[in-house]
């Protein structure tokens, strides 16, 4: 006992409870190790070995987006349907087998993809591959379904033509891209009744096919999974189907004011067309743009919120295609006071082009980037999602290192080229919703 008390005794003197622990600077990240496999018909596998929990996390990638499309809005429809009914089970019977198994079955629907998620325990596996079989091999697109799925998304439309900032995006990606291109057309309700279940099942002949999918997998044991996809993969139609031939049709306007329904606010959008995220300068303008209004400590922040009071949030993006992006600029704020928004974003991306950027305030942005680039690999399940982008995108998992370099050797120099290069003021264009 007095040994013990003797022990805790020098515990408590080395122990120096008025200083924390250091705080280090990140500058290295580094992507866990990432295994790939191929199925009959070439498609990967891209798989992360969890290291001890029974959860399988798996999604299945078929590029089946806009880029394929022959009439506007049919990827999106036939994505949504595969969980409406199969051969085998109908939605209902879909439904009811995957809460059984405690796991989930999703449809996930996107401008350049459509996919088949599923999360389950390793033992229930086997039941949720057995339904993604039947939707990717038998699906029945019955026009009952194709009638209520196009009433569901025309109210939703209805409800979302409500909200200035979506009057806004649409707005400005159809300035950006043309009206008619895949990334800038904008759904209508005509498009929507346009739709026919013929259209549908023609769609997913043609491109759901063994040379458009992927598979992104985290589990313990990939062994088993691989051999029951082997044996789905072995049904499919093989082959790739190519993307149809767009031209971007930018408008040659840079301002366009829209009605708004919702009077209180005023809704802003500005922006330009960049590149895709394979672009040798898609990691400098990242940097550029967290430091212009990518985090809470950017110079827009700072400007249009705390020192001048305009609006409580304001953001930058890259947005970023597998064949292109663009760069966009958010805020929401008084009608009377919209104008003055602009003018101060228009200012700062002059600014950004005329004066150099401070050594403390490039270390702030690199600060913010490493963490928020650790943070996205916290877990194989997170970490998935970022490969994902990279893979899906087309500039690879070597683009991600890259990238960490570039942010490393960033320099005000490097800063002003970058804006003066690809942020053209007189190019800018603004949507202004009120």
């Amino acid at each position: 006992m007095s040994r013990q008390r003797k022990i805790q005794g020098e515990l408590r003197l080395k122990a120096d409870r008025k200083r924390g622990p250091g705080i280090e600077a990140v500058r290295e990240v580094k992507l866990p190790e990432i295994a790939t496999e191929y199925l009959p018909g070439g498609s990967p596998v891209h798989y992360i070995r969890t290291p001890s929990a029974p959860v399988v996390q798996l999604e299945i990638v078929v590029d089946a987006g806009r880029l394929k499309e022959r009439v506007p809005l049919v990827s999106r429809a036939s994505a949504a349907l595969l969980k409406d009914g199969t051969l085998r089970f109908s939605r209902e019977e879909i439904s009811s087998i995957a809460d059984r198994t405690g796991g989930t079955i999703n449809i996930q629907a996107g401008l350049e993809y459509a996919s088949i998620q599923m999360y389950c325990l390793e033992e229930q596996v086997d039941v949720l591959l057995d339904l993604a079989r039947d939707m990717l091999l038998f699906p029945l697109y019955q026009p009952e379904d194709l009638r209520k799925y196009v009433r569901k998304r025309k109210s939703r439309l209805k409800r979302d033509l409500t909200v200035n900032e979506v009057l806004g995006y649409r707005k400005l990606t159809e300035m950006i891209f043309g009206p008619e291109h895949p990334y800038g057309y904008n759904s209508t309700a005509e498009l929507y009744d346009a739709l026919e279940d013929t259209q549908l099942s023609h769609f997913h002949r043609e491109h759901y096919r063994t040379g458009n999918m992927q598979v992104f997998l985290c589990c313990r044991n990939p062994g088993h999974i691989l051999r029951k996809l082997e044996g789905i993969w072995s049904g499919l139609e093989g082959g790739r189907s190519e993307d149809r031939q767009f031209h971007l049709q930018p408008s040659h306007a840079t301002f366009a004011e829209v009605g708004a329904v919702k009077k209180s606010q005023a809704s802003i959008k500005m922006g330009l067309g960049l590149f895709p995220r394979k672009h040798p300068d898609f990691a400098g303008i990242y940097f550029l743009n967290t430091l212009l209004g990518g985090f809470f400590g950017s110079r827009l922040i700072h400007l249009i919120r705390e020192s001048e009071g305009l609006a409580y949030s304001v953001f930058s993006s890259v947005e970023t295609f597998r064949t292109s992006g663009f760069f966009v600029v958010g805020c929401e704020t008084s009608s009377y006071r919209a104008t003055r928004v602009i003018d101060l974003v228009l200012s700062e991306l002059q600014r950004l082009r005329t004066e150099q950027v401070t050594e403390d305030e490039i270390l702030l942005v690199k600060n913010y980037l490493f963490g928020l680039f650790t943070s996205m690999l916290d877990g194989p399940l997170n970490t998935m999602e970022l490969l994902k982008g990279l893979i899906t995108e087309g500039a690879g998992v070597p683009s991600f290192y890259r990238m960490m370099d570039e942010f490393r050797e960033m320099d005000a120099g490097r800063i002003s080229a970058l804006a003066q290069q690809n942020f053209k003021v007189e190019e800018m264009k603004t949507v202004l919703v009120r």
